[in-house]
Protein backbone atom coordinates (compact mmCIF):
# COMPACT_ATOMS: atom_id res chain seq x y z
CA UNK A 1 0.00 0.00 0.00
CA UNK A 2 0.92 3.48 -0.84
CA UNK A 3 4.24 4.91 -2.29
CA UNK A 4 7.63 4.24 -1.12
CA UNK A 5 11.43 6.55 -1.37
CA UNK A 6 11.41 5.93 -5.06
CA UNK A 7 8.91 8.73 -5.39
CA UNK A 8 9.72 11.35 -7.01
CA UNK A 9 10.76 14.61 -4.93
CA UNK A 10 8.78 17.04 -7.79
CA UNK A 11 5.92 15.10 -7.77
CA UNK A 12 6.11 15.12 -3.89
CA UNK A 13 6.46 18.92 -3.56
CA UNK A 14 4.20 19.15 -6.23
CA UNK A 15 1.33 17.49 -4.22
CA UNK A 16 2.25 19.95 -1.07
CA UNK A 17 1.53 23.00 -3.26
CA UNK A 18 -1.83 21.31 -4.53
CA UNK A 19 -2.92 20.43 -0.73
CA UNK A 20 -1.70 24.08 0.67
CA UNK A 21 -3.53 25.74 -2.54
CA UNK A 22 -6.59 23.78 -2.24
CA UNK A 23 -7.34 23.93 1.39
CA UNK A 24 -9.87 25.84 2.74
CA UNK A 25 -8.40 29.24 3.10
CA UNK A 26 -10.49 30.16 6.13
CA UNK A 27 -9.14 27.90 8.41
CA UNK A 28 -5.45 30.02 8.29
CA UNK A 29 -2.40 29.50 6.64
CA UNK A 30 -0.93 26.63 8.97
CA UNK A 31 -3.42 23.68 9.26
CA UNK A 32 -2.91 22.05 5.62
CA UNK A 33 0.62 20.36 6.43
CA UNK A 34 -1.38 19.31 9.32
CA UNK A 35 -3.91 17.40 7.00
CA UNK A 36 -0.57 16.05 4.77
CA UNK A 37 1.18 14.50 8.24
CA UNK A 38 -2.56 12.48 8.93
CA UNK A 39 -2.65 11.10 5.10
CA UNK A 40 0.56 10.59 4.22
CA UNK A 41 1.94 9.18 7.41
CA UNK A 42 -0.87 6.29 6.58
CA UNK A 43 -1.62 6.07 2.95
CA UNK A 44 2.31 6.18 2.01
CA UNK A 45 6.24 6.14 3.14
CA UNK A 46 6.10 7.99 6.56
CA UNK A 47 9.73 8.84 5.67
CA UNK A 48 7.89 11.51 3.39
CA UNK A 49 6.50 13.21 6.75
CA UNK A 50 10.52 14.19 6.60
CA UNK A 51 10.33 15.61 2.98
CA UNK A 52 7.35 17.79 4.24
CA UNK A 53 9.58 19.15 7.17
CA UNK A 54 12.55 19.85 4.35
CA UNK A 55 9.69 21.62 2.40
CA UNK A 56 8.35 23.74 5.19
CA UNK A 57 11.60 24.53 6.75
CA UNK A 58 12.82 26.27 3.12
CA UNK A 59 9.97 29.30 3.54
CA UNK A 60 10.67 32.50 5.49
CA UNK A 61 8.39 32.25 8.02
CA UNK A 62 10.60 29.23 9.40
CA UNK A 63 13.98 30.96 9.14
CA UNK A 64 14.43 31.06 12.28
CA UNK A 65 15.69 28.22 15.44
CA UNK A 66 12.59 29.32 17.49
CA UNK A 67 10.09 29.40 14.35
CA UNK A 68 11.43 25.49 13.64
CA UNK A 69 11.14 24.01 16.54
CA UNK A 70 8.08 25.78 16.83
CA UNK A 71 7.05 23.50 13.52
CA UNK A 72 8.62 20.08 15.06
CA UNK A 73 6.02 20.90 17.81
CA UNK A 74 3.19 20.55 15.85
CA UNK A 75 4.45 17.83 13.29
CA UNK A 76 5.49 16.08 16.21
CA UNK A 77 1.99 16.38 18.64
CA UNK A 78 0.35 15.41 15.24
CA UNK A 79 2.29 12.00 14.75
CA UNK A 80 1.28 11.56 18.72
CA UNK A 81 -2.26 12.28 18.24
CA UNK A 82 -1.70 9.49 14.93
CA UNK A 83 -0.70 6.82 17.25
CA UNK A 84 -4.24 6.82 18.72
CA UNK A 85 -5.99 6.46 15.00
CA UNK A 86 -3.57 3.99 13.11
CA UNK A 87 -1.06 2.89 15.66
CA UNK A 88 2.88 3.65 16.91
CA UNK A 89 4.64 1.82 14.19
CA UNK A 90 4.53 4.51 11.08
CA UNK A 91 4.27 7.63 13.06
CA UNK A 92 7.45 6.64 15.37
CA UNK A 93 9.38 5.99 11.82
CA UNK A 94 7.94 9.96 10.66
CA UNK A 95 9.53 11.04 13.59
CA UNK A 96 12.68 9.27 13.12
CA UNK A 97 12.93 10.35 9.64
CA UNK A 98 12.32 13.75 10.99
CA UNK A 99 15.27 13.34 13.44
CA UNK A 100 17.77 12.70 10.53
CA UNK A 101 17.26 15.81 8.92
CA UNK A 102 17.20 18.40 11.54
CA UNK A 103 20.22 20.77 12.55
CA UNK A 104 21.24 20.19 16.01
CA UNK A 105 20.22 23.56 16.98
CA UNK A 106 17.07 22.91 15.63
CA UNK A 107 16.08 20.12 17.77
CA UNK A 108 13.64 20.82 20.49
CA UNK A 109 13.89 18.56 23.94
CA UNK A 110 10.29 19.93 25.42
CA UNK A 111 8.03 16.79 26.90
CA UNK A 112 4.32 17.45 26.45
CA UNK A 113 2.80 14.12 28.09
CA UNK A 114 5.32 14.42 31.69
CA UNK A 115 3.59 13.53 34.57
CA UNK A 116 0.36 12.37 32.84
CA UNK A 117 -1.33 10.23 35.26
CA UNK A 118 -4.65 8.10 33.61
CA UNK A 119 -6.42 9.83 36.74
CA UNK A 120 -10.00 11.72 37.03
CA UNK A 121 -8.70 14.71 35.99
CA UNK A 122 -7.86 13.21 32.94
CA UNK A 123 -11.01 11.21 32.39
CA UNK A 124 -12.97 14.43 32.80
CA UNK A 125 -10.38 16.50 29.70
CA UNK A 126 -10.97 13.28 27.83
CA UNK A 127 -14.52 13.01 28.50
CA UNK A 128 -15.40 16.65 27.61
CA UNK A 129 -13.83 16.73 24.60
CA UNK A 130 -15.85 13.42 23.30
CA UNK A 131 -19.10 15.02 23.87
CA UNK A 132 -17.94 18.20 22.16
CA UNK A 133 -17.46 16.17 19.00
CA UNK A 134 -19.88 13.57 19.73
CA UNK A 135 -22.46 15.41 21.53
CA UNK A 136 -25.66 12.76 21.45
CA UNK A 137 -24.27 10.14 19.68
CA UNK A 138 -21.61 9.21 23.01
CA UNK A 139 -24.41 7.32 23.59
CA UNK A 140 -23.73 4.86 20.74
CA UNK A 141 -20.32 4.20 22.45
CA UNK A 142 -21.70 3.89 25.72
CA UNK A 143 -24.34 1.71 24.12
CA UNK A 144 -21.59 -0.56 21.70
CA UNK A 145 -18.82 -0.86 24.59
CA UNK A 146 -21.23 -1.88 27.27
CA UNK A 147 -19.83 -5.48 27.13
CA UNK A 148 -16.26 -4.49 26.03
CA UNK A 149 -15.27 -2.64 28.93
CA UNK A 150 -11.31 -2.75 27.87
CA UNK A 151 -12.10 -0.53 24.76
CA UNK A 152 -14.44 1.99 26.68
CA UNK A 153 -11.70 2.45 29.59
CA UNK A 154 -9.00 2.93 26.26
CA UNK A 155 -11.52 5.38 24.44
CA UNK A 156 -12.24 7.66 27.40
CA UNK A 157 -9.03 7.38 29.21
CA UNK A 158 -6.26 7.14 26.77
CA UNK A 159 -7.71 8.12 22.81
CA UNK A 160 -9.59 10.99 24.27
CA UNK A 161 -7.43 11.81 27.81
CA UNK A 162 -3.92 10.91 27.01
CA UNK A 163 -4.00 11.50 23.13
CA UNK A 164 -6.77 13.82 21.39
CA UNK A 165 -8.12 16.48 24.67
CA UNK A 166 -4.56 17.35 25.19
CA UNK A 167 -4.39 20.68 23.06
CA UNK A 168 -1.51 22.53 24.63
CA UNK A 169 0.52 22.48 20.98
CA UNK A 170 -2.53 21.80 18.85
CA UNK A 171 -5.92 23.42 19.53
CA UNK A 172 -9.16 21.52 19.49
CA UNK A 173 -9.79 22.77 15.67
CA UNK A 174 -6.52 21.23 14.42
CA UNK A 175 -7.09 18.48 16.38
CA UNK A 176 -10.20 17.13 14.78
CA UNK A 177 -8.57 18.29 11.57
CA UNK A 178 -6.50 15.38 12.37
CA UNK A 179 -8.96 13.36 13.44
CA UNK A 180 -10.97 13.62 10.62
CA UNK A 181 -8.17 13.16 7.94
CA UNK A 182 -6.44 10.41 10.07
CA UNK A 183 -9.59 8.39 9.55
CA UNK A 184 -11.24 9.13 6.26
CA UNK A 185 -7.82 8.01 4.22
CA UNK A 186 -8.45 4.62 5.99
CA UNK A 187 -11.21 4.77 4.52
CA UNK A 188 -13.67 3.85 7.36
CA UNK A 189 -17.63 4.58 7.17
CA UNK A 190 -18.60 4.98 10.64
CA UNK A 191 -16.31 6.79 12.16
CA UNK A 192 -15.62 8.78 8.96
CA UNK A 193 -19.32 10.04 9.60
CA UNK A 194 -18.59 10.63 13.60
CA UNK A 195 -16.17 13.32 12.57
CA UNK A 196 -17.37 14.68 9.72
CA UNK A 197 -20.12 15.62 12.72
CA UNK A 198 -17.28 16.48 15.11
CA UNK A 199 -15.94 18.77 12.11
CA UNK A 200 -19.15 20.82 11.68
CA UNK A 201 -19.48 20.79 15.82
CA UNK A 202 -16.59 22.24 16.28
CA UNK A 203 -16.93 24.96 14.24
CA UNK A 204 -15.94 23.99 10.77
CA UNK A 205 -17.98 25.29 7.92
CA UNK A 206 -20.55 22.41 5.54
CA UNK A 207 -17.83 24.27 2.52
CA UNK A 208 -14.60 23.98 4.55
CA UNK A 209 -15.27 20.11 5.30
CA UNK A 210 -16.02 19.05 1.80
CA UNK A 211 -12.56 20.77 0.77
CA UNK A 212 -10.62 18.64 3.45
CA UNK A 213 -12.07 16.01 1.96
CA UNK A 214 -11.13 16.87 -1.19
CA UNK A 215 -7.45 17.11 -0.55
CA UNK A 216 -7.73 13.41 1.21
CA UNK A 217 -9.16 12.15 -1.85
CA UNK A 218 -5.77 14.15 -3.60
CA UNK A 219 -3.73 12.77 -1.36
CA UNK A 220 -5.35 9.15 -1.52
CA UNK A 221 -4.93 9.53 -5.55
CA UNK A 222 -1.75 10.23 -5.27
CA UNK A 223 -1.13 7.07 -2.98
CA UNK A 224 -2.94 4.52 -4.67
CA UNK A 225 -5.42 4.02 -2.18
CA UNK A 226 -9.18 4.20 -2.32
CA UNK A 227 -11.51 6.82 -0.37
CA UNK A 228 -14.53 5.65 -1.58
CA UNK A 229 -16.41 3.85 1.53
CA UNK A 230 -16.63 7.14 2.86
CA UNK A 231 -19.45 9.48 3.34
CA UNK A 232 -19.26 13.01 2.48
CA UNK A 233 -20.25 16.55 4.65
CA UNK A 234 -23.37 16.94 2.66
CA UNK A 235 -24.69 12.92 3.88
CA UNK A 236 -24.24 13.98 7.35
CA UNK A 237 -25.74 17.37 7.47
CA UNK A 238 -29.18 16.34 8.41
CA UNK A 239 -27.67 15.03 11.82
CA UNK A 240 -25.71 18.08 12.83
CA UNK A 241 -28.40 20.75 14.81
CA UNK A 242 -29.07 23.94 12.56
CA UNK A 243 -27.41 25.98 15.46
CA UNK A 244 -24.19 25.27 14.58
CA UNK A 245 -24.41 27.55 11.28
CA UNK A 246 -24.55 29.90 13.86
CA UNK A 247 -20.98 29.40 15.38
CA UNK A 248 -18.33 31.66 14.60
CA UNK A 249 -16.10 30.11 12.07
CA UNK A 250 -13.03 28.31 13.22
CA UNK A 251 -10.64 30.67 12.27
CA UNK A 252 -6.65 30.36 12.03
CA UNK A 253 -6.24 29.96 16.23
CA UNK A 254 -3.90 27.40 16.11
CA UNK A 255 -2.14 27.19 19.36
Amino acid sequence: MGLGRDTNIEELTTLFHEIEKSFPKGLGPDRWYLLLIATLTYASDPDHISDLYTHLISRPEFSTSEARQALVRRMRETLLKLVSLIGVCKPLVAIFGIDNVEKPEDKDYTFSREGWQADEKNLERGNGFLKKIYRHNSQFLTDKLTAHRDFDWVTWNVTYGLYLSDHTILNDVDTELVVLCGILIQNLNSVTSFHLRGARRIGMSKEEVEQIHVCCEKVAKFCGVRVDKVPRVADIEHQVPWEFDAQVPAQATSS
